[in-house]
């Protein structure tokens, strides 16, 4: 479920957080990064979670309805249908799904009166009273539940509550949202361990990833010698230094990966510096990076394998 792009702010992040205090270890360091990627698949979990708490608070309604001492025709003929239909009850059955749930404890996170002021904010509508006083078929649940999850996506307390979990929420929230939306379209599962699927891959997170982090603390002074002949007129020390992080993964990527194509991660550095680092950071690190690689290119120090790797 992670991507390279979201592996390398991670990364970058981490890398930061070092030059922010230089005690920690780089065993630790790498622990943070095991830790960063395992969230960002329980963020899905916890995702789905919440959506499944939230339909549930459709019981609530239903039954505070009936339980009225003078119940109008409305009441009595509504339907916690958006819990109840066959899509979101095979993830409620599921085994495998809640004993994550579980251990995870999910439940104690939540807050049972923002889950049911998250459920009011679309429980009140014309098109909710005519889904639950209808008959639907599957792909109407389906359609439903992915407007409530667009819905909620911009509801300020649903944002808070993931967003006060999981400290890399803004750099994994777009895979996230992809991967749940595969999922609804997916219900019902007959699959239990269907979540699997989304679990992170090695080649991304280990061969990518970790090497990535690893390689460029263990470097960090061969890089700096690399970088120096470039800053013409710049002193290292005055560089920001998130800039100065970027540049230097960007240059392991040159050197020690060679199946990734040179302006494949120039852009990709290029692009998180303009969204991470300084407003001129991306004309300083485009500058920069361009150089080495023509350098580095011209000295033969980049080597890439497969046709057309070094440009495109």
């Amino acid at each position: 479920m992670v991507s390279r792009r979201s592996i390398r702010v991670k990364v970058m992040q981490l890398l930061y957080s070092l030059d922010r205090d230089p005690g920690v270890s780089h065993k630790e360091l790498l622990g943070r990064y095991d830790k960063a990627v395992d969230l960002a698949y329980e963020s899905l979990m916890f995702n789905i979670f919440l959506i499944l708490e939230i339909c549930h608070q459709a019981v609530a309604d239903r039954d505070t309805r009936h339980a009225k001492l003078r119940p109008a025709a409305d009441d009595l003929a509504w339907t916690a249908r958006l819990y109840e239909n066959e899509l979101i009850q095979s993830l409620a059955r599921n085994k495998a799904l809640r004993t994550y749930f579980d251990k995870r404890s999910f439940s104690a996170r939540l807050d049972q009166d923002l889950l049911m002021k998250m459920y009011n904010t679309f429980s009140k509508t014309p098109e909710y009273r005519k889904y639950v006083m209808t008959e639907v078929d599957d792909a109407g649940h389906r359609e439903y539940l992915l407007d409530i999850y667009r819905d909620l996506r911009k509801n300020e307390i649903y944002e808070e509550i993931v967003d006060d979990q999981y400290s890399f929420w803004q750099e994994d929230k777009s895979l996230v949202i992809g991967a749940l939306k595969k999922v609804i379209k997916q219900l019902p599962e007959a699959n239990e361990r269907f979540f699997e699927e989304y679990l992170p891959d090695d080649d991304t997170v280990k061969d990518f990833g970790r090497r990535l982090i690893e390689v460029t603390m263990e470097q960090a002074p061969e890089l700096e010698k690399l970088i120096e002949p470039t800053l013409k007129n710049w002193d290292m020390e005055r560089l920001a230094v998130l800039d100065v992080i970027i540049i230097k993964m960007a240059l392991v990527e040159f050197l020690y990966f060679p199946t990734i194509p040179t302006k494949v991660t120039l852009d990709e550095y290029v692009d998180i510096s303009k969204e991470y680092s300084t407003p001129k950071s991306k004309d300083f690190v485009n500058g920069i990076l361009d150089k080495l690689m023509k350098t580095m290119l011209e000295d033969g120090q980049i080597k890439k394998e497969g046709r057309g790797l070094l440009e495109e």
